[in-house]
């Protein structure tokens, strides 16, 4: 019993963490660049201060999974420990790559993003949802 439960409750988290990473990362960020009338020094603060916030939730949602797996003596399943992967990698090495060069631009330096780190963060983020919600569908396929 005190086993379903800690699987419900671990699907509950993987798919919230998944679905803020889907609306945050991949949908809201993005639309910002899209509005004529907010200008790229802005755009890029306003990006900020959205992957700061969405970054917050983003480990507390990790805590929270920790805390669940340790209090329920259970191992999670690989496919969240690769996603967990995944979150480090962007939080401690990508995202400040990012904080550095906008902090230029912000400043006036001329725009290019020859290094392609966008596209970094984007393929991290997209296998990070992807292990989310395949963690979450087989943990789902685990209580039927």
């Amino acid at each position: 019993m005190a086993q379903a439960i800690t699987l419900r409750f671990l699907t509950i988290l993987v798919l919230i963490w998944a679905g803020g990473c889907i609306g945050g990362n991949l949908v809201a960020a993005p639309a910002k660049f899209t509005v004529d009338a907010l200008e790229l020094p802005l755009a890029l603060q306003v990006g900020r201060a959205q992957f700061a916030w969405i970054g917050y939730v983003e480990w507390a949602f990790l805590a929270a999974i920790a805390v669940v797996t340790v209090l329920s003596r259970t191992r999670p399943p690989a496919l969240i420990v690769i996603a967990t992967a995944l979150f480090l990698v962007q939080q401690l090495g990508v995202q400040p790559m990012l904080e550095a060069r906008s902090d230029l631009i912000i400043a006036g330096a001329p725009y290019s993003d020859a290094t392609g780190r966008h596209l970094i963060f984007v393929a991290l983020e997209v296998s990070k949802v992807v292990c989310l919600i395949a963690a979450g569908w087989m943990m789902i396929r685990l209580r039927t």
